[in-house]
């Protein structure tokens, strides 16, 4: 992360898939507004579309699909 050009703190993305996806795990008891966040910068960060988020809770499994709205196809 960058603050007036300066890093002042990294991040590491659990999971790249085919360069394409990204995939965040948590175990938490809540989805939070936070845990979205970071994931978007992630995904703002390096350009991609998609990221599934994963947090495991008591009652089980949960998933989010997550969308850039800031991506830009470059593939052309």
């Amino acid at each position: 992360m960058w603050y007036n050009g300066e890093c002042v703190g990294k991040y590491f993305l659990d999971f790249l898939i085919d360069k394409k996806i990204v995939v965040e795990f948590k175990v938490i008891p809540n989805f939070r507004h936070v845990h979205l966040k970071q994931t978007l910068e992630y995904l703002q960060t390096v350009n991609l579309k998609l990221a599934i988020l994963i947090y495991f809770t008591r009652d089980g499994v949960r998933y989010r699909r997550i969308i850039n709205p800031k991506f830009k196809d470059n593939s052309f």
